[in-house]
């Protein structure tokens, strides 16, 4: 903020300099008079006066022999002073066509720049300048630093800035902001603690049903596993929503990439109709392990819903990143595809009549956490959507 003070500070100050000495000129060159003068003395106006027989003499045209430049500025102004002797000297063009001689005289000197008085008024200009705007500045940045603490953790922000202050009414809005915001975030906690008792109620149900129930022993394995799975997700959706609003801490580590994708690939054994090919290329990898499970879980998900036959999955690395892309044979993304990753997006056109909803919009919350980004497109082999998460190796 005193980067941006100080920058705006000499904008103002020479702007207002510059405007200055623009009028002056401008105020020179048309209002002021230009009709041309010499100054004297009241007491040598008096000895001119009193001698005026020795000090004025009258010429003729031709008796005045000027160079060309002098000649020119006498016939513009008809008056010119010139030296001679070391004397002072006053031509002046008379109405008949004579030309009146003053002198010797003694000319009154142009006055001399007071440079003190210029640079005095400059400096109380840009004083009164910073008297202006280092009020404002004070207040934007409490201002600032309190939308920091708020991004830090929400709460109400208190603000103290006068009622006077030029940016009351922006401090007043953003206290009202952050009270609604808070709100908003408490009432999402909220919602998550009860979703979380509301889901587990009726999985302790099923799951008690199905342990009475008589079920095919490979059905009641896959459905335990479901029940399980969703108990998982459960978990880390509550986790996500705490780590969204930054109440716990993002812990990166070394994984098993390779291990972590073929469990969530087995995890869609149940679509008989599919195929999964999965090209991976990564052993282990640095990120949080359970986050990028729910990007993956999500990414397939998504696939699942509009490819035809197979679903790709692969997993590279380059120089800087690791990268994992998934890509379907369905019929591809629509025209609005990066509208996609906003929460609850839909697609348009007559491909995609439902969207990919809330999916892609926690894939990329999950890859900027890492440092990264999510990047949609379609296949040129498949024709499908391939849709792929790039994060640094660095794991910042």
């Amino acid at each position: 903020m005193k980067q941006q003070f100080f920058k705006l500070y000499l904008i103002i100050t020479v702007s207002l300099i510059a405007l200055v000495l623009a009028f002056g000129q401008l105020y020179n060159e048309f209002f002021s008079e230009h009709e041309p003068s010499i100054q004297l003395s009241v007491h040598e106006l008096t000895q001119i006066a009193e001698h005026k027989d020795s000090r004025i003499s009258t010429l003729n045209q031709n008796e005045l022999v000027l160079p060309d430049s002098l000649q020119t500025t006498f016939e513009n102004n008809g008056i010119i002073s010139v030296v001679e002797n070391n004397q002072q000297f006053v031509y002046l063009k008379g109405s008949n066509g004579t030309i009146q001689k003053v002198g010797p005289i003694t000319l009154i000197s142009q006055t001399k720049t007071d440079w003190f008085a210029f640079f005095a008024f400059y400096l109380l200009l840009g004083a009164m300048i910073l008297v202006f705007i280092r009020p404002v500045f004070r207040d934007l940045s409490s201002l600032q630093r309190a939308a920091y603490q708020f991004s830090k953790k929400p709460q109400r922000i208190e603000l103290d800035i006068k009622p006077n202050s030029s940016i009351a009414p922006l401090a007043s809005t953003f206290t009202h902001m952050s009270e609604r915001i808070n709100k908003f975030v408490q009432l999402h906690n909220d919602l998550s603690r009860i979703i979380s008792h509301e889901i587990r109620t009726p999985l302790t149900r099923m799951r008690f049903a199905l342990s009475i129930a008589d079920v095919e022993p490979e059905q009641s394995s896959q459905i335990e596993r479901d029940i399980d799975e969703i108990e998982l997700r459960l978990e880390q959706y509550l986790s996500f929503a705490r780590l969204e609003h930054q109440q716990s801490v993002f812990n990166q580590d070394k994984v098993d990439l390779t291990k972590l994708i073929n469990c969530e690939i087995a995890k869609f054994d149940l679509y008989k109709e599919l195929q999964f090919i999965a090209k991976l290329k990564i052993d282990t990898a640095y990120c949080e392990a359970s986050f990028m499970a729910i990007a993956v879980q999500n990414l397939l998900i998504n696939a699942t819903k509009y490819a035809k036959h197979t679903i790709q999955i692969s997993s590279e690395e380059q120089a800087a990143h690791y990268s994992i892309s998934i890509t379907d044979d369905g019929p591809g993304l629509p025209i609005n595809a990066d509208a996609l990753i906003e929460p609850f997006k839909q697609g348009e056109g007559d491909k995609l009549a439902s969207g990919y909803g809330l999916g892609l919009y926690i894939v990329h919350r999950i890859a900027s956490w890492h440092g990264g980004k999510i990047s949609l497109a379609n296949s040129s082999e498949t024709g499908g959507a391939r849709i792929t998460i790039r994060w640094p190796k660095s794991g910042k």
